[in-house]
């Protein structure tokens, strides 16, 4: 199984269920940035934890592989599971902040291969891959700026990044965003 067909997979099993979900990771950022490769898919849900065991059995009758109780211990610890599909994982952030809530909301629907899955606004993306700001998530960032530039809602990113800031009580986020932005 090719990861297009994982990706085929899970986004008809969230769009038939449903759930309030947002593609991020490689996936997002090839699809409204630059194209990069990647090996899995990343999706942020809205779920709430007790809704959890049911999602994951869901999953498992769609055909993924699931192992239900590592799921649990994992989301619980750290709001994130991992389900597969072959070769191919799928990984979950369960949205628990602010900024992924805001997401989710302002999500925009993309056909990609053939599907309707739903994607963040540029400037979401651009926020979510600084927080944990790894090289390849900076990478990213440039090409969605790249991409999106003047049509950014600039005030938006600031906005968010000073309340990441405040929140985290590092200012990295707002640093990494001026300097990306050559503001």
């Amino acid at each position: 199984m090719a990861l297009l067909d994982v990706y085929k997979k899970i986004v008809t099993f969230l769009n038939g269920g449903g759930y309030n979900y947002i593609l991020i990771g490689g996936i997002a950022a090839s699809t409204i940035g630059e194209a990069r490769v990647t090996v899995d898919v990343d999706v942020d849900i809205v779920i709430r934890k007790e809704d959890l065991p049911d999602f994951l059995n869901k999953a498992k009758k769609a055909g993924f592989n699931v192992p239900v109780r590592k799921c649990i211990e994992s989301a619980k610890q750290m709001g994130v599971f991992k389900i597969s599909s072959g070769d191919y994982h799928v990984d979950f952030i369960i949205a628990s902040t602010d900024l992924e809530t805001q997401a989710c909301a302002r999500r925009k629907a993309i056909r990609l291969h053939g599907l309707k899955a739903f994607f963040p606004t540029p400037e979401d993306l651009i926020l979510l891959k600084l927080i944990p700001g790894r090289a390849r998530d900076i990478a990213d960032v440039e090409g969605l700026i790249a991409r999106h530039g003047n049509k950014l809602d600039i005030e938006y990113l600031k906005t968010w990044a000073m309340k990441l800031c405040d929140e985290a009580q590092d200012m990295r986020i707002w640093q990494a965003l001026k300097g990306l932005l050559k503001d």
